[in-house]
């Protein structure tokens, strides 16, 4: 999903004055590794990055197009911003505000468990971004991935059990469509928390 940044806010005399704007715009999510920041200490964990870095254009220090909400390891990884000849050669970091992400990145399994805790990339971008950032050496990424196959895993398990006790009675029994209902509801909001679509064709592409 591409970013919808809207209007700019105001005029700030700082960076971090935006991080309550960014923060929504961003869906309350780290804009690369995609970690909902409730998980990084909210607000107050999180830093305003510059998509193009200071170090390359000053002028676009208070610039609320690039301005991006960021976890503290992304923004810090990130540091290192491609030079012009790797950026000729397809090396960049994806503009989640320009491009839909959803078009670069895939998780795919864990050979060893079975998880969707890796991330495959789609393209040269994609390539360069998982590596610089790192996304599959880090394992706090990993562990939250981990934990949403988990509970995933459990709700698809007990929403077998309540279909095949419905199956079972002479009605529609309304203790059994509200826990069908709830199972529903928590599943979709256990799919919103994925960073990237899942894909078991791993080996049509690309990770470390």
């Amino acid at each position: 999903m591409i970013v919808e940044r809207g209007e700019d806010p105001g005029s700030f005399s700082a960076p971090r004055d935006y991080v309550s704007y960014l923060r929504e715009c961003f869906r309350r999510r780290c804009a690369y590794c995609l970690t909902p920041d409730n998980r990084l200490g909210g607000e107050e964990g999180m830093k305003v990055d510059h998509f193009i870095p200071e170090s390359r254009n000053k002028d676009l220090r208070l610039t609320w197009s690039n301005l991006y909400y960021s976890c503290d390891v992304c923004n810090n990884r990130k540091s290192n911003f491609p030079m012009p000849k790797e950026e000729q050669s397809g090396k960049r970091f994806v503009d989640p505000c320009a491009e839909d992400p959803d078009h670069h990145f895939r998780l795919v399994k864990d050979s060893a468990t079975g998880d969707f805790c890796q991330v495959a990339w789609l393209s040269s971008p994609a390539e360069y971004e998982v590596k610089k950032l790192q996304f599959n050496r880090r394992p706090f990424l990993r562990d939250f991935w981990r934990e949403l196959n988990a509970a995933e895993r459990s709700l698809f398990s007990r929403r077998s059990h309540v279909l095949a006790l419905r199956s079972g009675l002479d009605h529609i029994d309304d203790d059994a469509t509200w826990l069908l209902n709830d199972c529903e509801q928590s599943l979709d909001r256990i799919r919103e928390l994925w960073p990237f679509p899942r894909d078991r064709s791993a080996e049509e592409m690309h990770h470390e």
